[in-house]
């Protein structure tokens, strides 16, 4: 058959294409998507919607709920005679098919979700809220030992009963005031 005279292909879930050169393959493969793979259709329908010059374009449609769509689709048929034969073995065609969240199914997994995926959901939601819980008392901490360090307004300490009879600060009975900022407690 050629290729660009098909005008609809129907693929079933569980069932294998036709061959002839090469191992059969399901008629439905699904490669992922942000839907995952759990909601393969039964059956799905792809029409030629045109010759681009160099492959058909197909467009497939299947009875999908609402939340989920087609992402990427390839529609890939087993050639007669060599790969590239523009004629293809009657049976042969499978598609590859991404399977893709609806802005409706997007906004269910936002709100709900199923009861695993809002599990995690949740869990990893409070798990973030906690690591950023934790950074925050540690760049607090930081800070507190930051400002108790350098720039704490401590007095000098006072010694007594110096042999003149006055009361100096500790630093001064050194020869040399200490330079800004020093703290004498750490001597």
């Amino acid at each position: 058959v050629l290729l660009r005279e098909v005008q609809a292909l129907t693929l079933h879930r569980g069932q294998y294409t036709t061959s002839r050169r090469t191992a059969a393959v399901p008629q439905l493969q699904c490669t992922g998507g942000t839907a995952g793979c759990s909601r393969v259709p039964e059956v799905v329908q792809c029409y030629n919607k045109g010759w681009d010059g160099y492959d058909v374009q197909w467009q497939c449609k299947a009875d999908l709920e609402n939340t989920y769509r087609f992402g990427r689709i390839e529609v890939s048929c087993e050639g007669y005679d060599y790969p590239d034969d523009p004629y293809i073995l009657k049976g042969s065609c499978s598609l590859l098919f991404r399977l893709e969240l609806a802005e409706e199914g997007e906004r269910k997994v936002k709100n709900s979700g199923s009861f695993g995926s809002s599990y995690y959901q949740s869990r990893k939601e409070s798990s973030d809220s906690g690591a950023g819980a934790i950074v925050i008392i540690v760049l607090l901490v930081l800070a507190f030992g930051v400002y108790k360090l350098f720039l704490s307004n401590q007095q000098p300490q006072q010694s007594f009963g110096d042999s003149d009879g006055f009361t100096r600060p500790s630093w001064q009975s050194q020869q040399a005031p200490p330079p800004p900022g020093f703290k004498s407690s750490f001597t």
